[in-house]
């Protein structure tokens, strides 16, 4: 009896053991892994792409011709798909924007978000839809962007541009740009966050401080940390994040006054009449101080230096090219008005408008984006992608693709004018129709769907109206003559600039 039951024990199990085998091989061959190189052990695709030499979204654009489009890349022991052509980008950011719609997030970034509880690090759910909804009813409101027009354009006469001639005239006509274009930011970004009222310098020069600390270059401890979560409690990987919890902290010291300053809880309801911004919402809503806290710095981390190393990515290209700076001064000065330019002038100007988009495409500041997150198991062009799987879009592959870009290393603002042959001539109407359709579904330096970033309305009139009034003011060209600036990228969660841009300017007005 009990020989029975043991040989039919076995052959249930070993049935049982034969369908699954059947089971998983039938799905695999359904939805196959998409392709990619050989891995090493432990370490993955690393050696590959951590080499000498280009940053790693180029090295993957140049995986992708050989492995494809979609493929699979090992980062240590994690698999992660990467998608570098448009139609799949489209894909997974549009079409099933609702599969992709998660984060995969490092680990260190939990400490300085509340736990992956701000807009951009949290997965998708009711509590990020309420934060997205509430961001896009006060911070981005259409009416609430629309009253900060007065004050940015204050901003770029009483700051921006006279911080830059102090500057100049202090160091023989040399100035970087950059930190003032940055500080330029900031005051906006905080009205936005605490009201119109706010007018605090010395809190715009520390937390100026702490996001360029945020986004110093990750040491080989938090890589590693990231890619094998064990490492995390070896005593000698431990320092990185304590310097992220020091970084929390000041953090907190810094915003923790500002709830009580811009948001009294014993104001009258007569003084809440400009309380249309993010501060305010964030506390009507009662979430925990510590998410209020880290939400206002995830404006002021996301805003600041993308839109500022947009602008000055632009002012690099304008000074190695003095034919297109010429063209886009003729422009900006075509109305023969002295004085700086407003928003409304700089929204009808079709080749600055050229020049900041050529910009943003030579140069995408988030080149991998924000990495997504599979909210279920689901297919990508047939291949199967299993809940919980990390999706990297490649902006840079999509913006270089040589079939949708005409000559994609050239910088050519006339590509985004109007009436502008694409990519070169004799194309008949259905064609074109294709090429422009093309071309418009792979401009996504601000990603697309569901995750688009928030901030698309605000920042790009923003480097228009800066670098505008940049180009108006002054001449730009190389501080070292003969020298041009080096367009070498630095990549830590940004784009920057591995040498920091110097530049000598000539007052247009002299």
């Amino acid at each position: 009896m009990d020989i029975s039951v043991g040989l039919l024990t076995l052959f249930l199990g070993s049935t049982f053991i034969f369908l699954l085998i059947i089971f998983t091989t039938k799905r695999s061959q359904k939805h196959p892994w998409p392709p990619g190189p050989p891995k090493l052990p432990i370490i993955g695709n690393l050696h590959q792409l951590q080499k000498g030499g280009p940053l790693v979204h180029i090295n993957l654009a140049e995986m992708a011709k050989q492995y494809g489009q979609i493929m699979k890349i090992w980062f240590g022991t994690k698999p992660t798909i990467v998608v570098s052509d448009y139609k799949s980008v489209w894909e997974v950011l549009v079409t099933k924007s609702s599969d992709f719609a998660s984060r995969s997030m490092p680990y260190k970034t939990r400490i300085t978000s509340a736990e992956w509880r701000t807009i951009s690090t949290s997965d998708y759910s009711d509590a990020w839809y309420n934060l997205r909804r509430g961001a896009q009813s006060s911070f981005f409101h259409p009416a609430n962007v629309l009253a900060q027009t007065p004050f940015q354009e204050s901003d770029v006469h009483k700051y921006l541009i006279r911080s830059i001639e102090k500057e100049a005239f202090e160091n023989d006509g040399v100035v970087n740009p950059l930190p003032h274009i940055r500080k330029n930011v900031v005051r906006l970004i905080g009205r936005l966050c605490f009201g119109p009222h706010f007018r605090d310098e010395e809190f715009v020069e520390s937390i100026d401080v702490i996001i360029e600390d945020t986004f110093k270059q990750p040491g080989l401890k938090d890589r590693l940390g990231d890619l094998f979560p064990y490492l995390r409690h070896v005593p000698g990987f431990k320092q990185p994040f304590r310097e992220v919890y020091k970084m929390k902290q000041r953090i907190e010291e810094l915003i923790s006054p500002c709830l009580d300053q811009y948001c009294p809880p014993s104001s009258s309801s007569s003084s809440k009449e400009n309380y249309n911004h993010y501060l305010h919402f964030l506390l009507s809503q009662g979430f925990p101080q510590e998410v209020v806290i880290f939400s206002l710095f995830e404006m002021f981390l996301l805003a600041v230096d993308s839109t500022s190393l947009t602008t000055a990515w632009a002012l690099a290209f304008l000074i190695r090219d003095q034919q297109i700076q010429d063209k886009l001064f003729e422009e900006l000065s075509r109305d023969g008005k002295e004085g700086a330019l407003g928003l409304e002038q700089v929204r009808n100007m079709k080749y600055l408008q050229a020049v900041v988009k050529e910009s943003a495409r030579m140069r995408p500041i988030a080149p991998l984006a924000i990495p997504h997150k599979a909210v279920k198991e689901t297919t990508l062009k047939g291949k199967r992608v299993d809940a919980g799987a990390t999706v990297i879009v490649n902006l840079y592959a999509v913006l270089h693709d040589p079939a949708v870009w005409n000559d994609p290393s050239r910088f050519d603002p006339d590509r985004f004018l109007e009436n502008t042959v694409w990519p070169q001539g004799n194309l008949g109407d259905k064609e074109e129709d294709a090429a422009m359709t093309a071309m418009e579904r792979s401009f996504l330096p601000f990603g697309a769907g569901r995750r688009i970033c928030a901030g698309m309305e605000l920042a790009k009139p923003h480097v228009a109206l800066a670098l505008g009034n940049l180009v108006k003011a002054f001449q730009w060209s190389s501080a070292c003559e003969g020298k041009l600036p080096d367009l070498d990228g630095d990549l830590t969660f940004l784009l920057g600039m591995k040498t920091p841009l110097l530049a000598k300017i000539v007052p247009r007005n002299a």
